[in-house]
């Protein structure tokens, strides 16, 4: 293949953000298994796989089989390549985290998801359905899977908890957590460590009178983009699902 046809090949495979998501990740380690990266996408495991076997015949990833888990890894003998390195540097802006690490101002970039939601219940009964470990194991599901996640929570300041569900080929199916913050029926905070991710996550109610409640959600220390669509497809389906045990 001449050199023109690979710079091409090259440009169409990081043409996608998911891609260029991807290389971005697999930058920041020496290598990551297919669950983990699958981790930080709002989409699947096959979906995730397609956009790196572009990656691949790209000649930009590289894969290897662990058991039955597969590791990706970026391919240095590209980075090496003088004119493909300096191709990458200009499409990227420099952001291009295989040639300087994805920061802002010399901090890692950190973001921060917001949402707002309304139901129609009373403040103590919307706490109880946020802190009870066995009415959160009726909301907080599997999101590939839709199984119920067993639990250990306590509104306990310091308290270690874990979400569990049956793990899979791209992800453990734990999510741990320590209790960072309990005002009852006010608020609540916590950390949530899942995927190579380690964020905060706080609930605030607020009485908005007339037998309606809101609940704000915020969730910081989000590395990039891609999880941060992730985690708020997850909430909005999760509370979709509260809503539904509030009104039992």
């Amino acid at each position: 293949m001449s050199e023109n046809n690979k710079l091409r090949d090259v440009f169409d495979a990081i043409a996608d953000p998911t891609r260029r998501q991807l290389i971005r990740l697999l930058a920041e380690a020496e290598e990551i298994p297919l669950h983990e990266l699958t981790a930080q996408f709002p989409m699947g495991r096959a979906a995730v796989s397609k956009h790196l076997t572009i990656l691949k015949e790209a000649g930009l990833v590289l894969d290897r089989k662990v058991g039955r888990e597969t590791r990706f890894r970026l391919n240095a003998s590209t980075q090496r390549n003088s004119r493909l390195g300096g191709f990458l540097q200009q499409f990227f802006a420099y952001e291009y985290v295989a040639l300087e690490p994805t920061i802002r101002g010399g901090r890692r970039m950190s973001l921060t998801l917001t949402l707002d939601f309304q139901y129609k219940t009373s403040t103590e009964k919307l706490w109880s359905a946020l802190t009870d470990s066995s009415k959160l194991a009726k909301w907080v599901a599997n999101i590939h899977t839709g199984q119920a996640m067993d639990n250990d929570f306590k509104p306990v300041v310091g308290h270690r908890f874990q979400f569990r569900t049956q793990p899979t080929e791209w992800w453990n199916g734990i999510i741990d957590g320590e209790v960072l913050i309990v005002d009852t029926p006010n608020q609540v905070s916590y950390t949530w460590v899942s995927g190579g991710e380690k964020h905060t996550v706080t609930w605030t109610l607020q009485d908005l009178g007339d037998g309606k409640v809101n609940l704000h959600l915020e969730q910081t220390g989000i590395s990039n983009d891609q999880a941060l669509a992730g985690a708020k497809y997850g909430w909005g389906k999760w509370c979709g699902e509260l809503e539904k045990v509030l009104e039992q």
